[in-house]
């Protein structure tokens, strides 16, 4: 019997779900920096099941007008029962899994283990929860002033909601040429979406002085993804294995 998920469970990730993405947004929570960042913390999380009922998951939703704030816990819950559901509606258009992730409280009590900062990378990818097949939840770290490489997607796609600080993203879209540039974006807050549909991208966190958080839901996880370094040059490209510099709240060895 295959076990289920947890969001603090020990078991390690059998391959490396996906690689960058990202965006932020100021809560009212306090901000987590290198200085700050716990990284042996505890945190006692119940299990997500998942078989949670749909009735549930719609107990957590308070109507039209007001909307509980979803725990941690609550959030992943309805990510392994939506991610699990066949009922043919694309990644893309999952409504209960956008509004979740609206709904998550971001609350720095709950991520503070997964927040992990290295000054010698542009980010860290801190993975929280995953089955290995249909999702991988995890918290990507931004220093300041670093950006990921221009990448793609090999997957259905992937939710970001921002956590903390501001975050740029830029678009290309390949024309077998070159990488045309098709938006520069500044983000603070919010959830976005991206898959190779809406094109290539690279994400940065522009501050000087604020690091940046981002939570990213890929589906289904994946291990590889393609980097481009020139954009004036599509031709040249190389793959990429997407590591986690921490899973379920540890540090791995890679």
């Amino acid at each position: 019997m295959q076990a289920k998920p947890t969001v603090a469970t020990k078991r390690r990730a059998t391959g490396d779900p996906s690689l960058v993405l990202s965006l932020v947004q100021p809560l009212d929570t306090p901000m987590i920096s290198r200085s700050s960042v716990s990284r042996d913390g505890c945190m006692a999380i119940e299990e997500a099941p998942r078989d949670v009922s749909r009735a549930k998951i719609d107990s957590v939703k308070l109507g039209t007008t007001r909307r509980k704030a979803l725990t941690l816990q609550e959030l992943v819950a309805i990510i392994d029962t939506e991610t699990h559901v066949r009922d043919g509606i694309p990644f893309h258009k999952k409504d209960d899994i956008k509004q979740a992730l609206h709904d998550f409280d971001g609350s720095m009590d709950a991520l503070e283990r997964y927040a992990h900062f290295d000054p010698s990378r542009n980010y860290t990818r801190n993975l929280i929860s995953t089955d290995n097949t249909s999702y991988a939840l995890m918290l990507l770290c931004w220093n300041r002033g670093k950006y990921s490489p221009i990448h793609d997607h090999p997957s259905d796609g992937c939710w970001v909601r921002h956590i903390q600080g501001t975050l740029n993203e830029v678009r290309y879209w390949n024309d077998g040429e070159k990488l045309i540039e098709t938006s520069n974006t500044l983000i603070t807050s919010g959830v976005s979406y991206m898959d190779d549909s809406l094109g290539l991208h690279k994400i940065g966190n522009p501050s000087t002085d604020v690091d940046a958080i981002t939570l990213h839901l890929y589906s289904p996880p994946y291990n590889k993804c393609r980097l481009w370094f020139d954009p004036a040059d599509a031709s040249k490209s190389s793959t990429a294995v997407a590591n986690f510099y921490s899973e379920y709240g540890e540090r791995t060895q890679q």
